[in-house]
């Protein structure tokens, strides 16, 4: 019997790639400079078609009922965050809004909805699904995923559009080669979702009306968590159901301090060598200096942007031989991030949820067997039922896998960092700088998330999407609604922080730093003038002055001021930085040349 589906479905995608590959050839034999790249497009080239090849072979084995099923729990939660970003560029594309609900509720990053299956596979099917439903629907409408529970030991997902299937497909939906009214596509994604769901005992049917349109039926095995010890289920974090220790080095690619902070904190109970490095630039360089098994990149970065970085890291590295993992929170879509190239191998969205960074992460680092006991983490001492609107601690905790020091260090760094943000925006703002308040907002939209606080995260993101969208009439309004959510958030940090956070001791003065403080007036002087100047050279300078400032206004409370000219002299704010520095030197009594 011939293998029909794997040659007919994809042969003349592969005969494309095959041509290119014949085509990079004969450059190559006139271009000596040029082999490294095409080589690496060959590398990538063949490293899709095999797993083109692969697919089509999982097909064709499903289609014998020779392939080999192994069912483990999977959350679909999980998939569908993943697969919300991948089809985010259609979605836009589209006007269409694509939402998930289980039950009546909103499907939220912390719920979990188990099935029997492959992830792989699953991915694929409702990747497929939700694809044909994005592109049928009618622009400006809805795409509602439903996830309920049809009997004890049946899922049922619904997935709905307002488009109409034709009457010519109605009887052969589910066929090879249905398709009506695409350009593009092989015909076979109902036909591979429903193989797919067969094979994981299940199925897949539809209805389709002129009113109401389409709508799907996927029925799949349900599956219990993966709970170590279900007895003490309740006291457990996300750590207890992760059953392995990563090891390898990587870099993390991370601008914020507070992100740092999360992501190196997730990872003191693995075993893994951490670097950190604050912008694309800096990575860059890192990465010349030094070998690493996995790059976490973020895509937002100053002075050089995740994308920029990866692309030069690629001209070095394929994807296979070093992989870099994008961190964003928006949606990206990864087909189209690799169009031409293949530049990031995953995406983890922030903010980071437990269970997909480390599945995620395991895919690309050497595992052991995870031998510790099941944590037993306490709640915080607090009255969280009080505050659960404003910072949801319970959520907090649960997002950084139950380490309350680590989320009391983050809300300490927050509120140090964050408590003017309303002023440093509308400051930013009145200038003309959107591309910097935008960045700034959109940092904040991703730790409200971390540190539980929902309607925070909720004004961030619509304070973020005027400031993008060009929608300047509303952004004095939507600036007073950020800052009532934001200060009800760091009063009640304040209230939950230990006493031992709160205090500022007067560190010790130690020769280094009486040092500093002897040469502090002329050091604020040179700091100055590199100011005035535009001078990138005064960041470094600022470094020399911090200590000695950190000192002094430790006895005079104003640690305010000093937070805002770090602020400042991070997003490369000189002018106001220079006006901080007047105000400093003033209230310690230091003389600053003006003039």
């Amino acid at each position: 019997m011939a293998i029909s589906f794997p040659i007919s479905a994809s042969s003349k995608k592969k005969q494309a790639m095959l041509k290119d590959i014949l085509y990079n050839i004969q450059w190559m034999k006139k271009e000596k400079w040029m082999q490294r790249n095409w080589l690496q497009l060959i590398a990538e080239s063949g490293n899709q078609i095999s797993e083109m090849v692969e697919n089509s072979l999982d097909m064709f084995k499903m289609e014998e009922n020779t392939y080999d099923f192994n069912p483990t729990p999977c959350n679909l939660t999980d998939i569908f965050n993943k697969l919300s970003s991948d089809l985010g560029l259609l979605v836009r594309q589209k006007n269409i809004n694509l939402s998930f609900y289980q039950g009546d509720n909103y499907l939220s990053n912390d719920d979990s909805f188990w099935v029997s299956g492959e992830y792989r596979l699953l991915q694929n099917l409702f990747a497929n699904l939700l694809k044909n439903a994005i592109e049928a629907s009618p622009s400006e409408e809805e795409v509602r995923v439903q996830l309920d529970h049809q009997k004890p030991d049946q899922s049922m997902i619904q997935i709905h559009n307002k488009g109409v299937v034709p009457e010519t497909l109605r009887d052969c939906f589910f066929e090879r080669y249905a398709t009506h009214g695409k350009k593009s596509g092989t015909g076979l994604g109902t036909y591979s979702a429903k193989l797919i769901a067969k094979t994981h005992h299940g199925d897949i049917q539809f209805k389709t009306d002129e009113s109401e349109g389409t709508t799907l039926f996927v029925m799949l095995p349900v599956s219990k968590a993966p709970v170590i010890n279900e007895k003490d289920q309740k006291n457990q974090h996300p750590q207890d159901f992760i059953d392995f220790q990563l090891q390898g080095k990587i870099l993390i690619a991370e601008d914020n301090p507070i992100n740092q902070l999360v992501l190196k904190g997730l990872m003191e109970d693995h075993n893994v060598m951490v670097d950190m490095a604050d912008n694309g630039k800096e990575v860059v360089q890192v990465v010349e200096r030094s070998k690493y098994d996995l790059i976490l990149m973020d895509m937002e970065m100053p002075i050089m942007d995740g994308f920029e970085a990866t692309k030069i890291i690629r001209k070095k590295y394929s994807h296979t031989e070093l992989p870099i993992i994008a961190l964003t929170a928006h949606e990206l879509d990864i087909s189209e991030v690799n169009k031409t190239q293949t530049l990031i191998n995953d995406i983890i969205p922030k903010p980071i949820q437990p269970l997909h960074y480390f599945t995620c992460l395991k895919k690309y680092l050497k595992t052991i067997p995870n031998k510790q006991q099941p944590l037993n983490v306490s709640p915080p001492e607090i009255n969280n039922s009080e505050t659960s609107d404003i910072l949801n601690l319970d959520r907090a905790l649960k997002q950084l896998m139950g380490k309350r020091q680590l989320l009391e260090n983050i809300m300490q760094s927050f509120q140090k960092e964050h408590f003017n943000a309303p002023e440093a925006i509308k400051k930013l703002i009145e200038n003309k700088q959107f591309k910097s308040a935008q960045l700034k907002i959109h940092t904040i939209k991703g730790l409200a998330g971390t540190i539980g606080a929902p309607m925070l995260q909720k004004a961030a993101q619509d304070l973020e999407t005027a400031i993008r969208d060009g929608m300047l009439p509303k952004l004095n309004q939507l600036i007073s609604s950020f800052r009532q959510n934001l200060d009800p958030v760091i009063e009640t940090i304040e209230k939950t922080l230990p006493d031992s956070l709160k205090k500022t001791e007067t560190p010790e003065l130690s020769d280094t730093l009486s040092e500093q403080l002897e040469n502090l007036e002329k050091n604020i002087n040179n700091l100055y003038s590199l100011l005035m100047d535009s001078d990138s050279e005064a960041n470094d300078a600022c470094e020399e002055c911090l200590p000695a400032l950190s000192y002094l206004i430790q006895s005079t409370d104003d640690n305010k001021l000093l937070d805002q000219l770090r602020l400042n002299m991070k997003g490369y704010m000189f002018d106001e930085a220079s006006e901080i520095l007047k105000k400093l030197s003033q209230k310690l009594g230091l003389e600053l040349q003006t003039h």
